[in-house]
């Protein structure tokens, strides 16, 4: 067995150093085939009086110079099985609309988007595409704690720290946001603190950290008389698995050969003509004053 290590050696690394020397043929044009555009949406219904949003847009080639356009003078609408709201579009920012400031969504329900009067693929013939999504309920937040943090040198900060129950009645999913005197820190999709209550269902989040406010950052160090609110989002599975695939097929795979990625899954029906997400939340806020 000794002899036959010495020799595999040698030969795996001659056979290795061929490999990667082949590898660096320059290849100066590839056709690439063209895919059928597809309609995405950014949609949501949450608790809070306000317009409620869905905006569109069209997907089409990555390579092209305007790969993404906006969908105009499309019939929007969000239902909760009795009461219909109509979107209207901005005329301000084509491709996005909203429904009157009055209107919020109730816990308990579900919301039905429905999209038509759009032509995606261009063959004169009208779509209609749908989705749906629970409100999930949420129980209120207790309390937010700021608890000092100098475990580790370059990121002293302090760990805000949730007190809250957990409603219990199967898997939750909550979205965590930050705010330092009404600006908002967790500002995109990479910032977002998403988790659910496994281990805690039904249960007290008895001082559940949910984000550290580094004192190496500009905007997240605190000064005495600042405020830091949290926002809770009770978000469904659905988006939740948006998010963390999102994340996932964003950053380099590791390791390097990993397999490809899946598509995001999307809740937009047809599923095979549309991507994106239309959800509904619950939000809960509590704010806490640094002293």
């Amino acid at each position: 067995m000794k002899y036959i290590r010495i020799h595999i050696i040698p030969i795996l690394v001659f056979t290795i150093s061929i490999i990667a020397v082949g590898c660096t043929e320059i290849i100066d044009n590839i056709s690439l085939d063209t895919t059928r555009p597809r309609l995405v949406v950014e949609g949501y219904i949450s608790t809070d009086v306000t317009r409620q949003m869905v905006k569109l847009s069209k997907m089409g080639d990555a390579l092209k110079k305007d790969p993404i356009q906006v969908i105009s003078n499309a019939e929007v609408t969000i239902s909760d099985g009795s009461t219909t709201f109509g979107l209207t579009e901005d005329q301000l920012q084509k491709g996005t609309y909203y429904t009157a400031p009055d209107v919020f969504g109730v816990p308990g329900r579900t919301y039905t988007l429905q999209i038509k009067n759009v032509d995606i693929n261009g063959d004169n013939v009208m779509e209609e595409y749908t989705a749906q999504s629970l409100l999930k309920r949420l129980n209120p937040i207790d309390s937010v704690h700021l608890i000092y943090n100098n475990l580790y040198r370059d990121t002293n900060g302090w760990s805000v720290n949730l007190f809250s129950m957990d409603p219990g009645q199967g898997r939750n999913f909550y979205l965590i946001k930050i705010l330092r005197n009404n600006q908002l820190l967790t500002d995109s999709v990479f910032k977002y603190s998403i988790t659910d209550n496994n281990g805690f269902e039904g249960k007290y989040f008895d001082g559940y950290p949910v984000y550290s406010l580094r004192e190496d950052r500009k905007d997240e160090k605190l000064s005495p008389g600042d405020t830091v609110t949290v926002e809770m989002y009770g978000i469904t599975e659905d988006y939740y698995s948006f998010i963390s695939s999102y994340i996932s097929d964003y950053y380099p795979k590791v390791p390097i050969f990993s397999g490809p990625s899946a598509n995001i899954p999307t809740n937009i029906k047809p599923v095979d003509d549309a991507v994106g997400i239309f959800t509904a939340y619950s939000i809960e806020r509590k704010s806490v004053i640094y002293k």
